[in-house]
Order: C-alpha cells, then structure tokens, then sequence
C-alpha cells in the first residue's frame, strides 16, 4: 500500500466517520422539528389524567385518627 493512500484512509477513518455521523444526527434533529428549525415541536403535548391509586395504598394514605378521648391520662409518679 502507498504511504499516500495509508494517509488518505486513515484520515478518512478518524475524520470522514464520525462528521458522516454527526451529519446524520444533525438531519435526524432538522426533519423531527417538522417544520425544519430548531424550535420545539409545534404539537401541543396531550393531557394526560392521573391515574387513581390502587386501593392497597388508598389505606395507607387515610387520616390517622385521634386518640381515643376515655384514655387514662399518664400522671408523673414521684419517686
């Protein structure tokens, strides 16, 4: 092989590769935009609704009740 085209090649494989890359990805950017700029997409994003939970964790989440008012109030022992 020529010392000439061992250089071309090489030059090609360190270069030519990843700009053919990053040509690819910057058309892929260009043509999902749609209207073939930089912005966002112009399609509004659809709403989406919470889903409810399930009811094992519906338990989890109810409100602690108070204690219980006929309670024995603790009273300090002097010792």
């Amino acid at each position: 092989m020529r010392p000439a085209l061992q250089i071309f090649l090489s030059g090609c494989l360190t270069f030519g590769v990843p700009l053919l890359l990053a040509l690819r990805e910057l058309h892929a950017l260009r043509r999902h935009g749609g209207d073939g700029g930089w912005g966002p997409d112009p399609k509004p994003a659809p709403e989406t609704h919470p889903k409810p939970l399930p009811p094992c964790l519906l338990v989890a989440f109810q409100p602690v009740g108070k204690p219980s008012e006929t309670a024995r109030a603790r009273e300090l022992e002097l010792v």
